[in-house]
């Protein structure tokens, strides 16, 4: 009798010790899984992870999933943690009809916009020649930005209207030119001109703001 008491005894503390041990290792598991998580958390945080550390993050989510997942109804169900790591406030709302700015274009404002680039070019280039010479370079060395620079920056502007001579003028009409040297079209009338049948077979070049018709510079030879 005394057998038996001591066998079942025996029986009762090894289960007591196998329960004990189990709790311990969950308990262990659980301290592991949480001590994961904040890891997981940690790394989750970065903006801009290494390799390094974008390499274990992946290797910890794979841990996580595979070691600390939950049973629920028999089935493996993934613990999920959502990280936010930037609080991003949300976009206002707003009914407000968007302001649609509407800008014209007049060949006025492209040629200022061309002409301050260009002198922004010129600006700079005369900072780089004042740079050589204040570093000793040689005349030979900053003759071509200088030549440049005379070329392109004395006159920048020239887009306003050369006044011609009379006697330019006519001189450019009698080799067949137009009074400013420029080519006529086809019909033999110049820029600012339009080509007018003005009846009984007689042709002219008439200026587009009015004023006097002249006969075309080459006779309308392309009618």
């Amino acid at each position: 009798m005394n057998k038996i008491l001591k066998n079942v005894f025996l029986s009762f503390a090894i289960c007591v010790c196998g329960v004990g041990g189990a709790v311990a290792a969950t308990a262990d598991r659980t301290t592991d899984c949480t001590a994961v998580q904040a890891r997981i958390n940690e790394l989750s945080a970065i903006d801009t992870p290494t390799d390094t550390q974008s390499a274990e993050l992946a290797q910890l989510q794979a841990q996580y999933r595979a070691d600390c997942s939950r049973s629920a109804a028999g089935r493996r169900s993934i613990a999920t943690s959502r990280v936010s790591a930037v609080t991003v406030a949300p976009k206002p709302v707003t009914t407000d009809t968007p302001v649609v700015e509407t800008v014209v274009v007049t060949t006025r404002t492209m040629l200022d916009e061309y002409l301050t680039e260009r002198k922004k070019l010129c600006d700079d280039l005369k900072s780089d020649i004042d740079t050589l010479v204040a570093n000793g370079a040689s005349d030979a060395e900053i003759e071509p930005l200088q030549n440049q620079y005379d070329a392109d920056c004395d006159e920048i502007d020239k887009s306003k209207s050369v006044e011609i001579d009379t006697e330019t003028a006519a001189r450019n009409v009698a080799s067949g030119l137009c009074e400013d040297g420029s080519k006529p079209n086809q019909f033999g009338c110049c820029d600012g001109e339009t080509f007018t049948d003005m009846g009984n077979l007689v042709f002219a070049c008439c200026p587009d703001d009015g004023g006097t018709c002249y006969p075309p510079i080459n006779n309308g030879n392309a009618i």
